[in-house]
């Protein structure tokens, strides 16, 4: 019944965006909730049950979109044979669940080979129809191709929250080991999940921004994915865990970068796993001051109390927020002496977000001094507020400044383009015969500018304005301002 209601939608989306870009997310989103139908327990096979159902009627509507775009001539032929394959469908797999039940003992396999398919399936839609459907779509109105990314954004956005809850559910063994108390950060995680990839969808699909997006997978690909991993590692761990650039400006500015980046860190791996019951701790049954740690419901370590170690797992959180709280001071120092800074910052951007880290901070703190010096007094206010704190930067994430933390890793697609340029082939100024670029680089300037509003085309030896490096181009605009001048004095 919900494949069936689903079908509609999917063919209305592809009307839309079209079919085979919801092919694009529907497939491997079918691969990860088939991963659930192996699972032996009740709640998380339901969960693939229905998100399978949903998936593949989306994907069914698409399917059928996709007939008649490709295959004009011989569109009953193909309805027939996707016809065919549907009732193939119904028919084949359940004696294969059979078999492995028969044979193994186990259904698992089957599912597996369902998510192994999909797959595959993704692929070939990727190959055949995707790069169709793209370089149809280089044709069609701004407007349109701009509905068309916010719809693939919020499908995109919907499918990875999905894939977040059934993580959520799985990892904590059917929410056994979900503490219900922490209930209010998890809504408020989803929801900043759905608004990060909802935003992050369609900012990577903004002309500009694209280009770098495909040409850096591209460039990965072309210059040997063990060559290029090795550099994209390289480059991860000076641009964004040493943040040395940073440092080459200012070691002020480096020393609060990393001490807000890494107290961040380190309070979003204590939290985002206890939040989603993926971690909890329990006393070992024949040592009640002995602490053992599970991790996904298996057993990762044990420690005792009162040592160094359970000293420091207690006090994550308090080590975090005073790396924070050290960041903001420098942060602030720099800002009320920097004339610079002062000039351009906005409370929006520059100070919201710090105010959010303070509260958050100094709230978490006192909770550790209320329970450890003050007998628990005023432990349940401050940890409304502690909450309230938290959960205001969670729905503010999608939408300030905070959400450069998730365009910075694209960062490094760029440094893979500005040194495939720099090693490729050069643009030679079309005045003064001067390498002043890379070829790649002008040619998807005079590729995108138009896309975005902006045609440089010319008249005349000079094809385009990008073909001129930027001396030459002061020196033409200098030169037609002279001659509009001297023609207006006659």
């Amino acid at each position: 019944m919900l494949a069936t209601l689903c079908r509609p939608l999917g063919g209305w989306l592809s009307d839309r965006i079209g079919g085979s870009r919801v092919l694009s997310w529907t497939l491997p989103a079918v691969a990860a909730f088939g991963l659930l139908l192996g699972v032996q327990s009740m709640l998380p096979f339901t969960l693939g049950a229905l998100g399978c159902a949903a998936l593949l009627g989306i994907g069914n509507g698409a399917v059928f979109q996709l007939v008649p775009r490709y295959f004009p001539t011989q569109r009953a032929t193909v309805t027939g044979l996707v016809g065919a394959m549907g009732g193939m469908g119904g028919f084949f797999p359940p004696l294969l669940l059979g078999t492995f039940r028969d044979r193994l003992g186990v259904v698992w396999p089957g599912f597996v080979l369902l998510s192994a398919m999909a797959c595959v399936l993704w692929w070939m839609n990727g190959r055949v129809f995707l790069t169709r459907e793209e370089a149809l779509a280089a044709k069609l109105p701004p407007a349109l191709t701009r509905t068309a990314d916010k719809v693939r954004a919020g499908a995109w956005a919907t499918l990875w929250t999905l894939v977040l809850i059934a993580a959520i559910v799985l990892g904590s063994r059917n929410l056994q080991n979900f503490d219900a108390a922490l209930v209010i950060y998890t809504f408020a995680i989803v929801f900043a999940t759905w608004g990060v990839i909802y935003h992050y969808s369609v900012w990577i699909r903004k002309p500009p921004t694209y280009v770098y997006w495909r040409r850096g997978w591209q460039l990965f690909k072309e210059r040997g994915v063990i060559q290029s991993f090795g550099h994209v590692i390289a480059l991860a761990g000076t641009h964004l865990l040493a943040q040395t650039f940073i440092a080459k400006r200012s070691r002020l500015r480096w020393a609060m970068h990393q001490m807000i980046f890494w107290g961040c860190v380190l309070a979003v791996m204590i939290t985002f796993p206890l939040v989603f019951g993926w971690i909890h701790f329990t006393s070992a049954p024949s040592d009640q001051m002995t602490y053992v740690t599970y991790l996904f419901g298996f057993p990762a370590g044990r420690f005792h109390l009162h040592t160094f170690t359970a000293l420091m797992l207690f006090h994550g959180l308090d080590i975090a927020a005073v790396l924070v709280l050290g960041g903001i001071a420098l942060s602030l120092w720099r800002r009320m002496r920097d004339e610079g800074a002062r000039a351009v910052q906005t409370l929006a951007m520059d100070f919201w977000p710090l105010i959010l880290l303070f509260a958050i901070s100094i709230t978490g703190l006192a909770l550790t001094v209320s329970q450890e010096w003050l007998g628990g007094s005023f432990y349940d206010f401050i940890a409304i507020l502690h909450a309230i704190t938290v959960v205001a930067a969670l729905l503010y994430l999608p939408f300030g400044k905070f959400f450069h933390i998730f365009q910075r890793p694209a960062q490094l697609g760029v440094k893979l383009y500005q040194r495939a340029g720099e090693e490729g082939e050069g643009a030679i100024c079309a005045r003064c015969g001067e390498r002043y670029a890379s070829l790649m680089h002008v040619e998807d300037l005079k590729r995108v500018l138009p896309q975005v509003g902006f045609d440089y085309s010319m008249s005349g030896p000079v094809g385009n304005w990008q073909e001129l490096c930027p001396a030459c181009k002061r020196k033409s605009l200098s030169l037609a301002q002279l001659r509009l001048k001297e023609e207006a004095n006659g």
